[in-house]
């Protein structure tokens, strides 16, 4: 049975220790738009792994939903979800996006649930200045799509083998949407959620 205090953490720190259970969501912009990945969303999540890894290596399960966002942070909770001592089980609610679909792929059991929209892409980028920074910003652009298409290669080759890098650059080069079926067919998901009892077995 939840205590007030538990309850409290999970609605306003979106972490629920009892069940080792974290939240993984954008918050509002003061005109209440959705943020997406963002230096708060970084901030408060880290902030609840660190805890739930330090305290215990049991099994950590994070509820996400992201449309995406900025890719440094969104780059950060991947390398912390990573780093985790603990089995980590994200799954994916709503959205799992752009960066979202980047961050699932930093997890030892990925799920989807039932109509998840799960998109993978190139992403967009935003610069302005001078011709050098420019040309500087290009390079660190190239950069990082390279290091998106590893992530998304690493996973897939376990399911096929024969996949490369350029066909991930293919299929990246456009807003390429998957059904949680075809996401777990193509090697970017494991499992299709349905039931709690799919977590509580593990």
């Amino acid at each position: 049975m939840a205590n007030r205090e538990d309850l409290d953490r999970y609605f306003d720190h979106n972490i629920y220790p009892p069940k080792r259970l974290l939240y993984l969501g954008s918050l509002r912009d003061d005109e209440g738009k959705e943020a997406g990945v963002d230096y708060q969303m970084f901030e408060r999540f880290l902030k609840g792994l660190t805890f739930l890894d330090t305290v215990s290596q049991k099994p950590i399960t994070i509820h996400m939903n992201t449309d995406g966002g900025d890719w440094y942070h969104g780059m950060a909770i991947y390398h912390a979800i990573q780093a985790c001592r603990s089995h980590v089980t994200i799954i994916a609610w709503g959205y799992a996006c752009s960066m979202g679909s980047l961050i699932l792929q930093s997890a030892d059991t990925r799920m989807i649930a039932r109509d998840c929209v799960f998109m993978i892409h190139d992403g967009s980028d935003e610069m302005s200045g001078a011709a050098r920074a420019f040309e500087a910003w290009g390079r660190e652009c190239g950069r990082v799509r390279k290091a998106m298409y590893r992530v998304y290669l690493d996973r897939m080759r376990v399911e096929d083998s024969s996949m490369t890098m350029s066909k991930v650059e293919r299929m990246c080069s456009h807003d390429r949407i998957y059904t949680p079926e075809q996401a777990v067919a193509i090697g970017l998901a494991d499992q299709v959620f349905d039931k709690f009892r799919q977590i509580e077995d593990e």
